[in-house]
C-alpha cells in the first residue's frame, strides 16, 4: 500500500506497552487489505532497550501480517520531532498519525484508500475521531463540523477545511490523518516550538499554503483524550487560560512561517510570574 502509518513513542511502561501493541494489532487485523500494511514506530534513544524486546515480541506475535519496522530517533523527541523524523525514513507517498495509545477503525485503511484514489488533489485527509475516556466509553466526535452547514469549506462544498472555520471552531486533531508526504515536507512539517498548539498551527499553515485539508466520513478513529499521564491531560490540569491564550494567539502568528522559529517567551514569563 502506498501508505506508512507512522507510531511516535518517547516514553516506555507496561502501561504504555499494553496500548501500543493494541495500536498495532488495530493496524494488523484491518479488513479487506490486499497487501500488508507498512508501519514505521519511531522510539527514543531514553527506552531503547526497552523497545528492541518490545520488537522481538510484537514481530514473533504478528504472523507476518505487517511491514513494520523500529527506528531509534536521536534528535527531538517530542511528538513533532517524532513525527518529522519518521517521515524522513519512509518511502511510501502517503503517511498516517497513529498515536501509540488509540486505535484505527476496522476499515481504516480500506477505505482511506478510497479517498486517496478519488482525490488525488486532496493533500491532508482527516478522520471521523471518537474520543473514549480510559473506560473505553465514547465521550464525542471531533473533525465532524466540516459536514456542517454553518462550516462551508473548499469552494462553498461540506467536507473540506476552511482557514476561517478554523479560526473560528479550533477544536480539529490530526491524530489518525493521512497525510501526502511531499506537501508535509514542503511546508515544513510540525513545529517542534509550539507543543501544545502544534497541530492547530500545521493545518493553518497547510491552508494558508494552498493545501486543501478535508474530512473523510467513513474512516472513524479512536482517540484516548483522558489518560493520566499524556502531555495534553497535564496541559488541561495545569496550564492557565491565559497561558493557552498564548500559545493559541502565537499559532495564529506562526503560521504565516513555514520555519521552525524561536518562540519570544516574554509575555508567558509575564502571565506565569505571580503579580506583586
Amino acid at each position: 500500500m502506498d501508505i506508512t502509518t507512522i507510531i511516535p513513542i518517547h516514553d516506555y511502561n507496561d502501561e504504555n506497552a499494553s496500548l501500543l501493541t493494541k495500536a498495532i494489532e488495530s493496524i494488523a487485523e484491518q479488513k479487506d487489505v490486499t497487501e500488508k500494511p507498512n508501519v514505521l514506530v519511531v522510539y527514543a534513544p531514553t527506552i531503547e532497550k526497552e523497545m528492541l524486546s518490545f520488537k522481538e515480541e510484537i514481530t514473533k506475535n504478528d504472523e507476518n501480517k505487517l511491514n513494520i519496522e523500529f527506528v531509534k530517533n536521536d534528535g527531538n523527541t517530542n511528538f513533532q520531532g517524532q513525527m518529522n523524523f519518521g517521515v524522513k525514513q519512509i518511502k511510501t507517498n502517503y503517511f498516517s498519525i497513529l498515536e501509540f495509545d488509540d486505535e484505527y477503525g476496522t476499515v481504516y485503511l480500506k477505505n482511506g484508500k478510497k479517498y486517496m484514489d478519488a482525490y488525488p488533489e486532496v493533500d491532508v485527509f482527516l478522520p471521523m475521531i471518537i474520543e473514549i475516556n480510559d473506560k473505553d466509553e465514547g465521550l464525542k466526535l471531533t473533525n465532524v463540523v466540516t459536514w456542517s452547514k454553518e462550516f462551508v469549506g473548499e469552494n462553498g462544498e461540506m467536507g473540506y477545511l476552511a482557514l476561517d472555520m478554523l479560526k473560528q471552531y479550533t477544536d480539529f486533531k490530526v491524530c489518525g490523518a493521512i497525510i501526502k508526504k511531499s506537501e508535509y515536507e514542503n511546508i515544513g512539517g510540525f513545529k517542534t516550538k509550539l507543543e501544545l498548539t502544534s497541530t492547530y498551527e500545521f493545518l493553518l499553515r497547510a491552508i494558508n499554503s494552498g493545501l486543501k485539508v478535508m474530512t473523510m466520513p467513513k474512516i472513524s478513529y479512536k482517540h484516548l483524550t483522558s489518560r493520566e499521564d499524556s502531555l495534553f491531560s497535564h496541559y488541561s490540569k495545569n496550564m492557565s487560560m491565559p497561558e493557552r491564550k498564548f500559545w493559541f494567539d502565537t499559532a495564529n502568528v506562526e503560521y504565516n512561517f513555514t520555519n521552525d522559529r524561536d518562540i519570544d517567551l516574554t509575555k508567558l514569563k509575564k502571565i506565569l510570574e505571580p503579580q506583586k
